[in-house]
């Protein structure tokens, strides 16, 4: 069940990047990040009332509520507003490939955190992701705006990779103790979210006029593409994610199979953004996901 839910997470998370990119030009980036928490929010409050699943898990501690809110903070509030504002600044098969980066940062923080062990093998499969990046990073644009790929993007959505990667790791021995109940590992990623919602709020507001952001969801279309990216992104890919993770013994194989995404992301983003595929991408993909490969076998 870990497998499938984490090919489905990765499918669903590639049309909510294509579509989260759309708008990314029009809406600030940390309105996005704001909004689609907060709708996210409220479809989990519709998926309980209807499933009549309890709004409360009574069975933690309370630091293991401290640290389901401290990986809120981290991947929903800090982590996604890194990434929703390299992705209005760089392209999404960039901000895809970069995100094979990854499992790189897991291992390491694992390893740091959750005495996870790297093998000779595991190592080298995160220089060859790393060499990878680099490509990404000084690739020529194919367009005329911008002789060289926006290398503040690359740097944020680094950073924003590098905070949602610790966000999951502290989370996981809490999944561990979830065990196997749907329910439960879905009132987690429920309740994560809470924190991001407060987070990516208060960074909204923190920027100059952002009453006067919101002026840019008067317009319809631009709405309902958020809806629509919040229900199979933030909503849908996430919660198939956690479950996905929380199911899957071996964290190396749920990375892998995560980063299927960017297979997916870099397809949609040429068909529906019209983002061309240059040799250089598809040379860093492959290379990328050879070196996730090389990592967990």
């Amino acid at each position: 069940m870990g497998y499938i839910a984490m090919l489905i997470a990765a499918f669903l998370w590639s049309i909510a990047v294509v579509t989260f990119k759309s708008v990314s030009k029009k809406l600030s980036p940390f309105l996005i990040n704001s909004l689609k928490n907060t709708i996210a929010l409220f479809f989990f409050g519709i998926l309980f009332y209807f499933f009549e699943f309890s709004f409360w898990y009574p069975e933690l501690s309370l630091y293991e509520y401290l640290i389901i809110i401290f990986s809120g903070v981290l991947g929903m509030g800090i982590g996604d507003s890194l990434f929703v504002y390299s992705l209005s600044r760089i392209k999404a098969n960039q901000v895809a490939i970069i995100d094979t980066f990854a499992p790189v940062m897991n291992y390491i923080l694992s390893f740091l955190l959750l005495g996870t062990i790297l093998s000779a093998s595991q190592t080298f499969g995160s220089i060859i992701v790393i060499i990878a990046i680099l490509f990404v990073t000084y690739e020529s644009r194919i367009d005329t705006n911008q002789k060289q790929t926006d290398k503040k993007g690359v740097s944020f959505q680094i950073l924003a990779t590098f905070v949602s990667c610790l966000g999951i790791v502290i989370l996981k021995p809490v999944l561990n103790k979830v065990g196997g109940s749907i329910e439960a590992q879905l009132w987690v990623t429920a309740f994560r979210l809470i924190p991001g919602v407060v987070i990516a709020w208060i960074i909204f507001f923190c920027q100059k006029n952002s009453l006067q952001l919101l002026t840019g969801l008067k317009n319809k279309i631009i709405f309902k593409k958020m809806i629509f990216g919040t229900f199979v992104g933030t909503f849908l890919a996430l919660s198939f994610w956690i479950v996905g993770y929380a199911n899957i013994e071996e964290p190396p194989i749920a990375s892998i199979i995560g980063q299927s995404a960017v297979i997916f992301i870099t397809i949609f983003s040429s068909i529906f953004l019209k983002e061309k595929i240059t040799k250089t991408k598809i040379g860093s993909i492959i290379l990328a996901i050879a070196g996730v490969i090389i990592i967990v076998t």
